[in-house]
């Protein structure tokens, strides 16, 4: 990894930290297109859809993300965001695919990338010191909508 490509990530990243979503987006672009081969093209995909997500623009963010699956289908996520994910990048986006859906009012849709989630059972997220997978965040994301 060069370190240019860490560069415009961690702009990118602490644009889109700040609320500056566009501006991030922009960024994130620039990494894809000038490194398109780094082992933070995924990460930089999924983050330009969390930006188009964080601005309500959830079709947008779908395509976004379909695009960085198709393109990076067997890419893990990246240390560099210091969070708590670990595994796949796609099953990452496919759960934030589920947030859109939800977003758009779709539950049958959202509901019907359980199945491809459960197919990512070591990649997952650590909340309060326990391991949740995709599957499992979707699935009780889902129970609280309808609940709503």
């Amino acid at each position: 990894m060069h370190e240019k490509e860490i560069q415009y990530f961690t702009e990118a990243f602490k644009l889109a930290q700040g609320n500056f979503y566009v501006d991030a987006i922009h960024k994130f672009q620039e990494l894809v297109n000038d490194f398109s081969e780094s082992d933070l093209a995924d990460d930089a995909m999924y983050n330009i859809g969390l930006c188009y997500y964080e601005m309500n623009q959830f079709q947008k963010c779908i395509e976004v993300l379909e695009e960085m699956i198709k393109k990076f289908p067997d890419a893990t996520i990246t240390a560099l965001e210091s969070g708590d994910d670990f595994g796949k990048t796609a099953a990452k986006a496919y759960y934030l695919i589920v947030q859109c859906y939800i977003g758009l009012g779709d539950i049958q849709k959202a509901e019907s990338y359980i199945p491809i989630l459960e197919n990512y059972p070591n990649t997952y997220v650590i909340k309060n010191s326990e391991k949740l997978s995709f599957a499992q965040l979707a699935k009780e994301l889902i129970t609280k909508y309808n609940l709503i």
